[in-house]
This record gives structure tokens, C-alpha cells and sequence, in this order.
């Protein structure tokens, strides 16, 4: 259903703000390093592999471990993905969501910032077991098969700046993690070498690294997935130090969420001393909150790497992964599912003369909502703008925010959608497939404080996106031309009867 949103919305700076419930609220990412921790995790294909995942990762004293698995955007199933997160909750696994593009003819497509907000909206709609949820931003961007044919750092910077905000606008507790670029690629014209994609993504925005909550590396021990795990530098198992001292990042938890020996360059023995070896200098780091070796179950594609091997036995460094001494973790569980965010109450409800006939139909519109509620509409609500009084559609929840006015040939004189929001932040609004031309009316705790007139109709894949002048709380779209015939400006008052 999320592919049917015409019109996009996303904050800039909604960091950290409370999910409210009836008496309960959910607080914000917590350092998954401040309590008990189980490091060892794995690497899955799909949700299906859970259950074998929890034998490899919860055994001999382990207890919540983690698991990546990676989400495409035509795998959005509601019913398939809570089934996942409650199977997590009952085996004791930490979910870490890879979001992908869609692969045409061996190349990944580009990320998009609408395809963030239709994960952000789909992932939001589940109930996860753990506070902390995990998210990685696509895969290996530093490759050009894996972002749309092309190596472009400033696009990837870009998408990250507005994943924080799409993400954080819908629960404070989507855990960001990223870059996860590939160590080995040489300079070419189909990859970057990591040290100068991560350059050129700081040159960019030098602020990039603050919108990560977490360091996520692909600590491989290369060249050949054959060197010893002593090795140190870009192209080792602990890659990420030399990552985040080049960038000389602030203290992250790091997340190695793909990792691995090709198991065919090695004798067993070996193999399995170089695993030991391994686990002993990440158990050792203060700084590794996470391990997920690549893969569990790879079949013919990426045997050499596979914990499980096709006939269904374990492989040399499956057996290795489960027989590791393990921690019993205690991460910060969810008590239940999140109930849906109130409606805030910002605006001024005082009466006066000039209100007196605008509060005439409020028990109508009482009685219209009940209606409406029942058959899943959008509530209405009066709205007095200045001295100019229109009906308006309240958009308080993320599916209606992302929603909007799309689908609409038209809107009606005197009609409009207010969205509400749970806090005063710098939103982004953008229109893509509209029909029809708009005016933006930024209001901030019931005053207008700036006006977007004439937005016009646009499509392609870069779309222009609009903000206002400072924070708000609320936005009035009404039909292009509305704000100048009425006279609106900055200023006015703004209040609402439902």
C-alpha cells in the first residue's frame, strides 16, 4: 500500500522527540553498550532462517544475540515481517534491518528518499522487541553495481542527512547505522576505494557521521578472505578502527555486520584458529557492540562463507560460532506494542464574538468524525485562520503525513489539510504526482509564521522539497492562491474545533 503515497513528508530536526501512548511513552536509542551485551550474531538471507540463526547465536551461556537480515522494497508484508520480530522476541534476537534497493540485471537500483519514507511508515507499523531499532542503510555504496551503475558519495550523503530525519520523525528509537562499504575495491570507474567514498561524503557535509547512531563495517579479512585476523588496516577484520580514527569520529558503537573467512582457503584448523583468534581481539574491543558474520545458510551462491552448509550440516566455522563462549545479554525490551500518538493541543481555543458562528457546527462535526472514524477516514476540523474560516482534514498520524493529498484531482474553495505534528520541528514537504498547485502555510503554536505560495505541480526524480523559516508544529495546504485572495500572512491566528 505504501507505493500508492503521492505526497512525502520528513522533518530535519525531529532527533528525539516522545511517542506518547494512553499513559506510557517510549524513550529514545540507547547505547547498547551500557548494558550486558552478546556480541555474536549472523548474517541471514531471509526471516525464515531465524530459528536456525537463535541455535548458532544463543548457545553455550549466549542469550540476545543479534541478527541481520536485509528487506527489499517489494518484500514489505506486514503479516511476514511481525511474524519475524515476534519470533525474535520469543528466540531472544536483536534485529538489525538492512534496507535494500530493488536488483535489475545484477545492479542494485539508487536509494531514494521516498522509498526511506515508505520503510520508515512500513517499519514503524511494527512492534519490535528490543528499544533499539537497528536499521542499516543499504549495502556496499561504494560499489557501483550496488547503488543504480554509479559510485555517487554526494547522492548517498544526501539520502543519509534525510534518513535520520524520516526515520526519527517516526520513532525515536531507529538505531542508524552505516556506511558498510567494501574495503578491498580498488579506484575505478565502477567503485571508490572506502577512504576516498567516506572523504567525499564528509566533504559534502561535514556533519554526515553525526546522523549515524552507530558504525557499521564489512571487517573482511582480505586480500582473498584469507588473512590473519592479526592483520590491521582498511583491508582487515578491524578495518573500523582505521575507519573511525582516519575520520576521527566521536566514540560509536560499532556494528560488524558482515565479516568472514572463505572457508576453502583454509585447512579446518586453521580456519578455526583464526576464528578463536577473532573473537577473542572483538570480545576484547569496547567499542564492538555486534558481530554478524556473513552468512548462515548461503547455498550454492556463497558456500564458501555459509554456516550451514547445503546438505544441512554445520560447517567448519559454524561449529566454530556455535560452540563460542557467549554472554547472556539484557538489551532494553519493549514492554508492548506502542500505542498511536494523541492529537497535541498547541492552538488557542479561546471564544470570542468573531468565533461565534464558526463554533455553531462543532457538535455536527462531532457527530460527521464518529462517521468517520468508523469507516477509516481523515477527521475534519474547523479551522479559523485570521478572520477566514475553511474545513479542513487533520492529518496527525505518519501513514496520513506520508499520505497527504495524494490521489485528489482537485481541492475545493474554502477546504485544505492541516497536518499535525507531536512537536515544533523543521519539516520537509515535497510533491511528487500532484495535480494540482498548493500554498504552504507554516503555523507555530497557533501563528502563522511564514507562507510557501504557488507551489506548482512537479514530477521526476528530484524533487524540489519546501520548509519554513523556523519550527512548526502544524502545516495548512490549501489550494494555490488561497493564502494572497484572503489576505493571510504572517501573523495570524490559527484555531481549530474538532
Amino acid at each position: 500500500m505504501f507505493n500508492t503515497y503521492r505526497f512525502r513528508i520528513f522533518g530535519l530536526f525531529a532527533i528525539c522527540y516522545l511517542l506518547f501512548g494512553a499513559f506510557a511513552s517510549v524513550g529514545a536509542i540507547y547505547d547498547p553498550l551500557s548494558v550486558p551485551n552478546n556480541k555474536v550474531g549472523v548474517h541471514i538471507l531471509d526471516p525464515s532462517e531465524i530459528d536456525r540463526a537463535a541455535e548458532i547465536v544463543n548457545t553455550n551461556g549466549g542469550d540476545w544475540g543479534y541478527v541481520t537480515v536485509p528487506i527489499q522494497p517489494t518484500d514489505r508484508d506486514q503479516e511476514k515481517w511481525q511474524a519475524f520480530m515476534d519470533q525474535s522476541r520469543e528466540l531472544h534476537l536483536i534485529p538489525i534491518i538492512r534496507i535494500t534497493t530493488i536488483p535489475s540485471g545484477g545492479t542494485w537500483g539508487t536509494g531514494q528518499d521516498t522509498d526511506l519514507v515508505d520503510f520508515a511508515n512500513f517499519l514503524n507499523e511494527l512492534v519490535w522487541p528490543v528499544e533499539n531499532r537497528y536499521i542499516i542503510l543499504f549495502n556496499e555504496v561504494n560499489r557501483a553495481a550496488e547503488w543504480g551503475g554509479q559510485v555517487d558519495p554526494i547522492k548517498y550523503a544526501r539520502i543519509v542527512k534525510n534518513a535520520r530525519s524520516i526515520f526519527q520523525e517516526r520513532h525515536s528509537g531507529f538505531f542508524l547505522l552505516g556506511p558498510a562499504l567494501d574495503n578491498a575495491l580498488p579506484e575505478s570507474e565502477t567503485s571508490m576505494t572506502a577512504p576516498n567514498y567516506l572523504k567525499a561524503m564528509e566533504s559534502h557535509d561535514p556533519s554526515i557521521w553525526s546522523y549515524f547512531d552507530g558504525w557499521a563495517s564489512h571487517s573482511y579479512p582480505n586480500p582473498g578472505f584469507a588473512a590473519s585476523p592479526t592483520k590491521t588496516g582498511w583491508q582487515s577484520i578491524v578495518n573500523y578502527r582505521t575507519e573511525t580514527s582516519t575520520l576521527k569520529l566521536s566514540p560509536k558503537p560499532v556494528f560488524i555486520t558482515e565479516t568472514g573467512w572463505a572457508q576453502s582457503a583454509l585447512t579446518p584448523s586453521k580456519l578455526e584458529s583464526y576464528w578463536k583468534q577473532a573473537w577473542t581481539i572483538w570480545q576484547n574491543d569496547p567499542s564492538v557492540a555486534a558481530v554478524t558474520p556473513f552468512i548462515l545458510s548461503g547455498g550454492s551462491q556463497f558456500r564458501d562463507f555459509s554456516m550451514y552448509g547445503e546438505s544441512g550440516a554445520l560447517t567448519t566455522s559454524g561449529h566454530v560460532i556455535q560452540d563460542l563462549k557467549k554472554a547472556p545479554g539484557t538489551p532494553n525490551l519493549v514492554s508492548g506494542q506502542p500505542t498511536p500518538q494523541p492529537t497535541p493541543d498547541n492552538l488557542d481555543h479561546t471564544t470570542s464574538s468573531s468565533t461565534a458562528n464558526f463554533m455553531g457546527s462543532t457538535i455536527m462535526l462531532k457527530i460527521e468524525n464518529f462517521f468517520r472514524k468508523l469507516l477509516g477516514l481523515t477527521t475534519k476540523g474547523h479551522l479559523l485562520i485570521g478572520s477566514v474560516q475553511l474545513t479542513v482534514e487533520v492529518a496527525d498520524t505518519d501513514k496520513l503525513w506520508g499520505k497527504g493529498l495524494g490521489g485528489r484531482d482537485s481541492l475545493s474553495s474554502g477546504a485544505g489539510m492541516l497536518f499535525v505534528f507531536p512537536r515544533l520541528h523543521m519539516p520537509m514537504f515535497w510533491m511528487k504526482d500532484l495535480s494540482f498547485p498548493l500554498d504552504m502555510i507554516w503555523i507555530k503554536d497557533g501563528v502563522v509564521i511564514d507562507i510557501t505560495p504557488d507551489v506548482p505541480v512537479q514530477n521526476g526524480p528530484d524533487l524540489p522539497t519546501y520548509s519554513p523559516s523556523d519550527m512548526v508544529n502544524m502545516v495548512l495546504e490549501v489550494p494555490a492562491g488561497f493564502a494572497k485572495s484572503n489576505d493571510l500572512g504572517v501573523g495570524d491566528t490559527v484555531s481549530l474545533r474538532k
